[in-house]
């Protein structure tokens, strides 16, 4: 292997050990990389170029501050705020940002939507797992939010859609709305048995596009200067959102050198469309080699989840031996844990779409939680429902802090 491509895979390996816990990554990308090795090699220098000169320019940007871009705002962040904007009601009890919303949706397929008529929604954060939930008397509004491209979980959009039918309303009267990227579709496997029916009431909204000419165009004008709070939170989302996708005004110097320096590599001489031509075939190549990633993060995933749940259920057992287990391969981790004489929980963590420590009584029957449970470990485990249910969300990776809750968990329940 030449000098050159040695170079590049130090450059992976670097990005590798900087943006994630998986190194053994980098054996697969040298495989990929040995079996199409033209293609590849001019691939990453081309990427590495881009990426230097991305950081140099970068540098010289202007200063700029937003309090959401310094919060590392991850996926639940994103859906909380969505959630309190639409929550918004007037003096006069009209939510007027919802009603908003579904304007705009009415404007992309007015033929899906237009029957809905907002009254008295209930609107929920990561209620039942789902994402964004809105309920009303004659509808129910299922909002998945993908904006940081986490994958579909087996059987997500079906179970999701299951649950809303638990909660009496009937398959016409649910909708969904996939917020992605870019409008990503949603796995085919997501939908299980609903993928075709859905498909009439089913639209994919775009953060990088729909959500910010939504905010800018349909709601910020219409915020009351008085609203100085809620006018602000828009702005910073705005901004924050626009930062994600580069398209800060701040960033049009930044973006016109990648965009030239872009040319030059494929040689954009020619006329539109064969210029065009060389950058739909790039822009396939690089999406090629993001999906054999992609693929290679989906199985060291799961192999990384075996690994930590079979790990820490071990712990668990050597700490309290006399706790009775309950792991389930590749899922979950715990203990059922006695809290009086009477009454036990299910204390675990566990990953189903999202990672989080819970305690539930999902495996006892007819026994609801005690409510001195749930007092005491409120500030671990802020989140819950009417299942019996109280837990926390961890970032997907966080197996460190979704450990390190569990051991607090079970502390306090036995001292």
């Amino acid at each position: 292997m030449n000098s050159e491509l040695n170079s590049t895979l130090d450059y992976v390996s670097k990005c590798i050990k900087t943006n994630s816990k998986f190194k053994n990554t980098l054996d697969f990308i040298n495989k990929a990389i040995l079996q199409e090795q033209g293609e590849y090699r001019y691939l990453f220098a081309f990427l590495r170029q881009y990426e230097e000169l991305h950081k140099k320019t970068k540098a010289k940007l202007p200063y700029h501050i937003n309090v959401i871009d310094e919060l590392h705002a991850n996926e639940n962040a994103h859906s909380r705020i969505l959630v309190k904007l639409l929550q918004q009601k007037t003096p006069h009890s009209r939510f007027d940002i919802l009603e908003s919303f579904i304007e705009y949706l009415i404007e992309q397929k007015s033929a899906l939507f237009s029957n809905i008529k907002i009254e008295k929604p209930t609107i929920t954060q990561e209620t039942e797992r789902i994402d964004l939930w809105i309920r009303d008397k004659t509808y129910a509004l299922i909002i998945e939010n993908k904006i940081h491209y986490a994958g579909d979980q087996e059987r997500q959009l079906e179970r999701y859609i299951d649950k809303t039918k638990e909660n009496g309303f009937r398959n016409e009267q649910i909708f969904v709305v996939y917020l992605s990227p870019r409008r990503e579709e949603p796995d085919a496997q997501s939908w299980g048995k609903y993928k075709d029916e859905f498909q009439k009431r089913y639209l994919n909204l775009s953060f990088n596009h729909d959500i910010i000419l939504w905010l800018k165009e349909k709601v910020l004008p219409d915020v009351k200067l008085k609203d100085v709070f809620l006018r602000s939170a828009i702005e910073q989302y705005i901004d924050h959102l626009e930062g994600i996708f580069s398209i800060r005004t701040i960033n049009n110097k930044m973006n016109m050198e990648l965009q030239e320096f872009i040319k030059q590599e494929l040689g954009l001489n020619g006329t539109p469309i064969e210029n065009i031509a060389k950058l739909l075939a790039k822009q396939e190549e690089i999406n090629r080699v993001n999906d054999q990633i992609q693929l290679l993060i989906n199985e060291i995933t799961k192999e990384a989840d075996k690994s930590f749940f079979r790990e820490r259920q071990k712990e668990m057992s050597v700490w309290f031996p006399d706790y009775q287990s309950v792991y389930e391969e590749g899922t979950r981790a715990g203990l059922v844990v006695p809290v009086d004489n009477k009454t036990s929980v299910r204390v675990s963590i566990s990953f189903d779409s999202k990672l989080y420590c819970q305690i539930d009584m999902d495996i006892f029957d007819n026994q609801t939680l005690p409510e001195s449970v749930e007092e005491k470990t409120k500030h671990l485990l802020p989140l819950k429902n009417n299942n019996n249910q109280i837990w926390k969300y961890f970032d997907r990776y966080d197996y460190d802090g979704v450990f390190r809750c569990f051991h607090e968990v079970v502390k306090i329940l036995t001292q």
